[in-house]
Protein backbone atom coordinates (compact mmCIF):
# COMPACT_ATOMS: atom_id res chain seq x y z
CA UNK A 1 0.00 0.00 0.00
CA UNK A 2 2.60 2.56 0.31
CA UNK A 3 3.08 3.30 -3.20
CA UNK A 4 -0.03 4.59 -3.49
CA UNK A 5 0.79 7.23 -0.59
CA UNK A 6 3.95 8.22 -2.50
CA UNK A 7 2.20 10.90 -4.94
CA UNK A 8 0.45 12.82 -1.94
CA UNK A 9 3.23 12.28 0.02
CA UNK A 10 5.52 13.82 -2.77
CA UNK A 11 3.34 17.02 -3.14
CA UNK A 12 3.19 17.42 0.58
CA UNK A 13 6.93 17.56 0.25
CA UNK A 14 7.18 20.15 -2.61
CA UNK A 15 4.87 22.65 -1.21
CA UNK A 16 6.05 22.74 2.25
CA UNK A 17 8.33 26.06 2.76
CA UNK A 18 10.88 24.29 4.92
CA UNK A 19 13.55 22.45 3.31
CA UNK A 20 13.21 18.34 3.06
CA UNK A 21 14.78 15.36 2.28
CA UNK A 22 14.24 12.90 -0.11
CA UNK A 23 17.04 10.26 -0.60
CA UNK A 24 19.25 11.68 1.73
CA UNK A 25 18.97 15.00 -0.98
CA UNK A 26 17.80 18.20 0.15
CA UNK A 27 14.85 19.87 -1.89
CA UNK A 28 15.58 23.57 -2.91
CA UNK A 29 12.81 25.74 -1.74
CA UNK A 30 12.12 28.61 -4.28
CA UNK A 31 9.75 31.80 -3.85
CA UNK A 32 8.18 33.83 -5.61
CA UNK A 33 9.76 37.98 -6.16
CA UNK A 34 8.39 40.05 -3.49
CA UNK A 35 7.02 41.86 -6.82
CA UNK A 36 4.86 40.36 -9.85
CA UNK A 37 3.53 42.02 -12.70
CA UNK A 38 1.60 41.33 -15.56
CA UNK A 39 1.83 43.64 -18.67
CA UNK A 40 2.59 46.33 -16.50
CA UNK A 41 0.00 45.77 -13.95
CA UNK A 42 0.14 44.98 -10.16
CA UNK A 43 -0.58 41.49 -9.31
CA UNK A 44 -2.17 42.46 -5.32
CA UNK A 45 -0.45 39.19 -3.61
CA UNK A 46 -1.06 41.32 -0.68
CA UNK A 47 -4.57 38.88 -0.95
CA UNK A 48 -4.35 35.53 0.67
CA UNK A 49 -6.61 34.09 -2.33
CA UNK A 50 -4.42 35.59 -4.75
CA UNK A 51 -1.30 34.59 -3.23
CA UNK A 52 -2.22 30.96 -2.80
CA UNK A 53 -3.56 30.69 -7.00
CA UNK A 54 0.30 31.71 -7.86
CA UNK A 55 1.63 30.23 -5.22
CA UNK A 56 0.11 26.77 -6.83
CA UNK A 57 1.00 27.68 -10.08
CA UNK A 58 4.57 28.19 -9.21
CA UNK A 59 5.22 25.43 -7.46
CA UNK A 60 3.58 23.50 -10.43
CA UNK A 61 6.09 24.92 -12.67
CA UNK A 62 9.04 25.36 -10.96
CA UNK A 63 9.58 21.96 -9.79
CA UNK A 64 8.36 20.55 -13.14
CA UNK A 65 12.19 19.79 -14.27
CA UNK A 66 11.42 18.11 -17.93
CA UNK A 67 9.05 20.53 -18.75
CA UNK A 68 10.56 23.97 -17.40
CA UNK A 69 13.90 22.60 -19.45
CA UNK A 70 11.88 22.23 -22.65
CA UNK A 71 10.38 25.89 -21.80
CA UNK A 72 13.70 27.24 -21.83
CA UNK A 73 15.55 25.17 -25.18
CA UNK A 74 12.18 26.27 -27.23
CA UNK A 75 11.89 29.54 -26.14
CA UNK A 76 15.48 30.19 -27.50
CA UNK A 77 14.28 29.02 -30.74
CA UNK A 78 11.66 31.55 -30.63
CA UNK A 79 11.51 34.59 -27.91
CA UNK A 80 13.93 36.06 -30.53
CA UNK A 81 10.87 36.52 -33.15
CA UNK A 82 8.45 36.71 -30.64
CA UNK A 83 9.99 39.77 -28.98
CA UNK A 84 10.73 41.78 -32.43
CA UNK A 85 7.32 41.17 -33.89
CA UNK A 86 5.88 42.38 -30.14
CA UNK A 87 8.19 45.53 -30.35
CA UNK A 88 6.90 46.27 -33.99
CA UNK A 89 3.22 46.07 -32.75
CA UNK A 90 3.72 48.05 -29.64
CA UNK A 91 2.59 45.12 -27.01
CA UNK A 92 3.75 44.56 -23.80
CA UNK A 93 6.63 42.03 -23.89
CA UNK A 94 5.18 39.70 -21.34
CA UNK A 95 2.33 38.02 -23.79
CA UNK A 96 5.42 35.95 -25.11
CA UNK A 97 4.78 33.68 -22.20
CA UNK A 98 0.70 33.37 -23.42
CA UNK A 99 2.39 30.62 -25.93
CA UNK A 100 4.43 29.09 -23.56
CA UNK A 101 1.24 28.41 -21.03
CA UNK A 102 -1.21 27.49 -24.39
CA UNK A 103 1.47 24.70 -25.77
CA UNK A 104 4.73 25.18 -24.18
CA UNK A 105 6.15 25.93 -27.61
CA UNK A 106 5.45 22.88 -29.46
CA UNK A 107 4.69 22.90 -33.32
CA UNK A 108 2.02 20.41 -33.34
CA UNK A 109 0.24 20.64 -29.92
CA UNK A 110 -3.67 19.94 -29.92
CA UNK A 111 -6.24 19.90 -27.48
CA UNK A 112 -9.67 18.31 -26.47
CA UNK A 113 -11.53 21.23 -27.93
CA UNK A 114 -10.01 20.42 -31.31
CA UNK A 115 -7.34 23.73 -30.93
CA UNK A 116 -3.93 23.49 -32.71
CA UNK A 117 -0.61 24.71 -33.39
CA UNK A 118 1.10 26.89 -30.65
CA UNK A 119 -1.46 29.65 -30.11
CA UNK A 120 -4.06 26.65 -29.94
CA UNK A 121 -6.52 28.41 -32.18
CA UNK A 122 -9.92 26.87 -32.96
CA UNK A 123 -10.76 26.64 -36.33
CA UNK A 124 -13.85 29.73 -36.48
CA UNK A 125 -11.39 31.98 -34.42
CA UNK A 126 -8.23 31.00 -36.52
CA UNK A 127 -10.30 31.82 -40.49
CA UNK A 128 -11.78 34.88 -38.19
CA UNK A 129 -8.00 36.33 -37.95
CA UNK A 130 -6.93 35.39 -41.43
CA UNK A 131 -5.71 31.94 -40.70
CA UNK A 132 -6.13 29.54 -44.10
CA UNK A 133 -7.58 25.97 -43.05
CA UNK A 134 -8.28 23.76 -45.61
CA UNK A 135 -8.11 20.57 -46.90
CA UNK A 136 -4.24 21.53 -48.44
CA UNK A 137 -3.12 24.15 -45.61
CA UNK A 138 -3.35 24.68 -41.69
CA UNK A 139 -1.67 28.40 -40.85
CA UNK A 140 -2.55 27.15 -37.19
CA UNK A 141 0.43 24.89 -37.14
CA UNK A 142 2.97 27.94 -38.75
CA UNK A 143 4.62 29.82 -36.06
CA UNK A 144 5.23 33.34 -37.83
CA UNK A 145 1.41 33.34 -39.28
CA UNK A 146 -0.24 31.97 -35.88
CA UNK A 147 1.63 34.73 -33.92
CA UNK A 148 0.18 37.08 -36.18
CA UNK A 149 -3.36 36.31 -35.90
CA UNK A 150 -3.12 35.94 -32.07
CA UNK A 151 -1.56 39.00 -31.86
CA UNK A 152 -4.20 40.82 -33.21
CA UNK A 153 -6.68 38.61 -30.82
CA UNK A 154 -5.18 39.96 -28.29
CA UNK A 155 -5.13 43.59 -29.14
CA UNK A 156 -8.36 43.30 -30.02
CA UNK A 157 -9.53 41.80 -26.40
CA UNK A 158 -7.88 44.36 -24.79
CA UNK A 159 -9.49 47.29 -26.72
CA UNK A 160 -12.76 45.00 -25.29
CA UNK A 161 -11.87 44.78 -21.59
CA UNK A 162 -9.51 47.83 -21.62
CA UNK A 163 -7.22 45.69 -19.23
CA UNK A 164 -4.71 43.13 -20.08
CA UNK A 165 -5.27 40.11 -17.69
CA UNK A 166 -8.99 40.33 -18.22
CA UNK A 167 -7.81 40.14 -21.90
CA UNK A 168 -5.57 37.24 -21.78
CA UNK A 169 -8.24 35.49 -19.42
CA UNK A 170 -10.65 36.09 -22.42
CA UNK A 171 -7.94 34.59 -24.68
CA UNK A 172 -8.69 31.56 -22.46
CA UNK A 173 -12.31 31.18 -22.14
CA UNK A 174 -13.70 33.48 -25.21
CA UNK A 175 -14.62 37.27 -25.10
CA UNK A 176 -18.35 36.39 -24.59
CA UNK A 177 -17.62 33.65 -21.96
CA UNK A 178 -16.09 36.53 -19.83
CA UNK A 179 -17.69 39.46 -21.06
CA UNK A 180 -20.85 37.81 -19.57
CA UNK A 181 -19.45 36.54 -16.18
CA UNK A 182 -18.13 40.54 -15.70
CA UNK A 183 -21.59 41.54 -16.16
CA UNK A 184 -23.22 38.81 -14.26
CA UNK A 185 -21.12 39.52 -11.55
CA UNK A 186 -20.32 42.88 -11.60
CA UNK A 187 -16.95 43.26 -11.38
CA UNK A 188 -14.60 44.66 -14.10
CA UNK A 189 -11.02 43.15 -12.37
CA UNK A 190 -9.59 39.81 -13.24
CA UNK A 191 -8.62 38.97 -9.71
CA UNK A 192 -12.55 39.83 -8.29
CA UNK A 193 -13.84 37.75 -11.23
CA UNK A 194 -15.35 34.12 -10.58
CA UNK A 195 -14.19 32.56 -14.07
CA UNK A 196 -13.65 28.89 -15.27
CA UNK A 197 -11.12 27.42 -12.83
CA UNK A 198 -8.87 26.62 -15.92
CA UNK A 199 -9.24 30.66 -16.72
CA UNK A 200 -8.44 31.34 -12.94
CA UNK A 201 -4.94 29.08 -13.54
CA UNK A 202 -4.45 30.25 -16.58
CA UNK A 203 -3.83 33.72 -15.68
CA UNK A 204 -1.16 32.52 -12.62
CA UNK A 205 0.64 29.70 -15.13
CA UNK A 206 1.76 33.08 -17.43
CA UNK A 207 3.17 34.77 -13.91
CA UNK A 208 4.73 31.66 -13.39
CA UNK A 209 6.42 31.31 -16.57
CA UNK A 210 6.62 34.85 -16.85
CA UNK A 211 9.07 34.36 -13.34
CA UNK A 212 11.28 31.32 -13.95
CA UNK A 213 12.08 32.17 -17.87
CA UNK A 214 12.96 35.48 -17.57
CA UNK A 215 15.73 34.39 -14.92
CA UNK A 216 15.88 30.59 -14.71
CA UNK A 217 19.49 30.73 -12.94
CA UNK A 218 17.54 32.35 -10.16
CA UNK A 219 15.17 28.72 -9.88
CA UNK A 220 18.76 26.37 -10.96
CA UNK A 221 17.76 25.95 -13.95
CA UNK A 222 21.16 26.76 -15.97
CA UNK A 223 21.02 25.19 -19.34
CA UNK A 224 24.08 26.18 -21.43
CA UNK A 225 23.24 27.93 -24.97
CA UNK A 226 24.78 24.95 -26.76
CA UNK A 227 22.32 22.78 -25.77
CA UNK A 228 19.30 25.22 -26.21
CA UNK A 229 17.41 25.36 -29.91
CA UNK A 230 18.57 27.49 -31.89
CA UNK A 231 16.39 30.23 -33.97
CA UNK A 232 15.26 27.95 -37.60
CA UNK A 233 17.23 29.57 -40.75
CA UNK A 234 15.89 29.34 -44.02
CA UNK A 235 14.72 30.64 -47.51
CA UNK A 236 11.30 31.90 -47.86
CA UNK A 237 9.83 31.79 -51.16
CA UNK A 238 6.92 32.96 -53.32
CA UNK A 239 5.49 29.81 -54.97
CA UNK A 240 3.13 30.43 -57.75
CA UNK A 241 1.92 26.58 -59.06
CA UNK A 242 0.24 26.13 -62.45
CA UNK A 243 -0.79 22.44 -61.32
CA UNK A 244 -0.67 20.42 -58.43
CA UNK A 245 2.66 19.92 -57.56
CA UNK A 246 3.94 17.16 -55.22
CA UNK A 247 6.37 17.63 -52.07
CA UNK A 248 8.78 15.36 -52.96
CA UNK A 249 9.30 17.84 -56.16
CA UNK A 250 9.87 20.43 -54.21
CA UNK A 251 11.80 18.50 -51.93
CA UNK A 252 14.24 17.93 -54.58
CA UNK A 253 14.53 21.26 -55.94
CA UNK A 254 16.41 22.33 -53.00
CA UNK A 255 18.26 19.52 -52.84
CA UNK A 256 16.24 18.12 -49.40
CA UNK A 257 13.79 15.39 -48.17
CA UNK A 258 10.19 15.23 -48.05
CA UNK A 259 10.61 15.26 -44.19
CA UNK A 260 12.47 18.26 -44.24
CA UNK A 261 9.86 20.46 -46.28
CA UNK A 262 7.00 19.34 -43.89
CA UNK A 263 8.81 19.78 -40.94
CA UNK A 264 9.99 23.37 -42.48
CA UNK A 265 6.32 24.20 -43.09
CA UNK A 266 4.01 22.36 -40.98
CA UNK A 267 0.99 23.96 -41.92
CA UNK A 268 0.99 21.46 -45.19
CA UNK A 269 -1.61 19.08 -44.96
CA UNK A 270 -1.18 16.41 -48.06
CA UNK A 271 1.74 15.20 -50.15
CA UNK A 272 1.04 17.85 -52.46
CA UNK A 273 -0.22 21.42 -53.23
CA UNK A 274 -2.43 22.70 -55.80
CA UNK A 275 -2.38 25.03 -57.95
CA UNK A 276 -2.18 28.72 -56.38
CA UNK A 277 0.17 30.98 -54.83
CA UNK A 278 2.21 29.24 -51.86
CA UNK A 279 4.95 31.19 -49.44
CA UNK A 280 7.04 28.24 -48.67
CA UNK A 281 10.32 27.94 -46.39
CA UNK A 282 13.40 26.16 -47.85
CA UNK A 283 16.70 24.95 -46.81
CA UNK A 284 18.95 28.19 -46.67
CA UNK A 285 20.63 29.07 -49.19
CA UNK A 286 18.41 27.36 -51.70
CA UNK A 287 16.32 29.97 -52.92
CA UNK A 288 18.10 31.16 -55.74
CA UNK A 289 17.67 29.06 -58.99
CA UNK A 290 14.60 27.37 -57.55
CA UNK A 291 12.01 28.07 -59.90
CA UNK A 292 14.32 26.48 -62.61
CA UNK A 293 15.19 23.26 -60.37
CA UNK A 294 11.29 22.78 -59.82
CA UNK A 295 10.28 22.90 -63.67
CA UNK A 296 12.69 20.24 -64.17
CA UNK A 297 12.17 18.26 -61.60
CA UNK A 298 8.06 18.28 -63.07
CA UNK A 299 9.34 18.20 -66.85
CA UNK A 300 10.73 14.55 -65.43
Amino acid sequence: MLYRLLPPLFCLLMLSWTPSLVHGQQIPVYQWPDRLTLCGEGVPLERQDVWEMADQAFVSSVYNQPRLILWIKRAHRYFPYLEKRLRERKLPDDLKYVVVVESALKTYATSSAKAVGPWQFIDGTGKKYGLRNDRWIDERYNFERATEAALSYLSDLHKEFNNWPLAIAAYNCGENRMARDLKTQGVSNFYDADLPLETEGYIFSILAAKSILANPAAYGYSIPAATRYPPLEYDEIDLSLRRETPITAIARACDATYKIIREMNPEIRQNALPQGHFKLRIPKGKAPGFNARLEKELCR
